[in-house]
């Protein structure tokens, strides 16, 4: 991983624990492994996936390159690690799972060690979270333009990468079926604090100095009610079998 970007989430980690969505039971079910299945869940962050993964297979190993992201997981092994080199043995998990971080890898790199570490016939599933609407009820003027003002010049987050399609490409000449796609619709309900702390834990943001980010936060708890925010989302699933 070379993208600024993709190591910024190690300042923000408790706002990225708090804020971001949990997924739907769709994203482990998927794999159609067996609940005695030794998985991997890739570029864990703080756990989000992890914690899904645990209730569902007999051994989770969480290998995420940021100490205090990794700090965050309690409900499995944890590793120090990336995609391009895995801190694992040939061919000794089950299945891989990657949630919210493919886009930021060397696809072709990840993918190479992915089909290292994972058995023949073993599963892969990649996921994203997208918003699908508006949160309810929807944010404030006054909110919005705190946003606009912090925004840095150009920021367009890491959605475009995913949406570009680049990181499948490596797919196409590695020993993998045909990734296949569904998503899952569920939903993310915040409070106040824990929407304004997803908010800051957008790579543009946590990019931000701390200082900044902090003024940004007093901003939007002055701008907010302190209420209940519903927004309507979609995972979207690719997964494949390893030859």
């Amino acid at each position: 991983m070379t993208e600024p970007r993709a190591f910024s989430f190690g300042a923000v980690a408790e706002d990225y624990e708090r804020g971001r969505p949990e997924w739907p039971d769709r994203v482990a079910d998927v794999s159609g492994l067996p609940a005695s299945a030794t998985v991997l869940d890739l570029a864990a962050g703080t756990g989000k996936l992890t914690r899904l993964l645990a209730r569902r297979y007999g051994r989770v190993i969480a290998v995420e390159p940021d100490d205090a992201l990794r700090a965050l997981i309690h409900d499995a092994e944890t590793l120090p690690g990336t995609a391009e080199e895995i801190p694992l043995p040939d061919a000794c998990v089950d299945g891989v799972f990657c949630a919210e971080a493919f886009h930021w890898f060397d696809a072709s790199r990840a993918v190479a060690e992915i089909e290292r570490v994972v058995r023949p016939g073993g599963s892969l599933v990649i996921c994203f979270n997208e918003g699908t609407a508006e949160r309810e009820p929807p944010w404030p003027d006054e909110a919005k333009e705190i946003l606009r003002r912090h925004r840095p010049p150009g920021e367009v987050g890491g959605r475009h990468l995913v949406e570009a399609g680049g990181w499948r490409e490596p797919f196409a000449s590695a020993p993998f079926e045909p990734l296949r796609f569904e998503t899952a619709e569920h939903e993310h309900v915040q409070d106040t604090e824990e929407a304004i702390s997803q908010l800051l834990s957008i790579s543009g943001f946590a990019l931000l100095p701390q200082a900044e980010r902090e003024a940004m936060r007093a901003e939007l708890s002055g701008a907010l009610p302190v209420r209940t925010w519903r927004t309507p989302m979609r995972a979207e699933i690719w997964s494949t079998r390893r030859l």
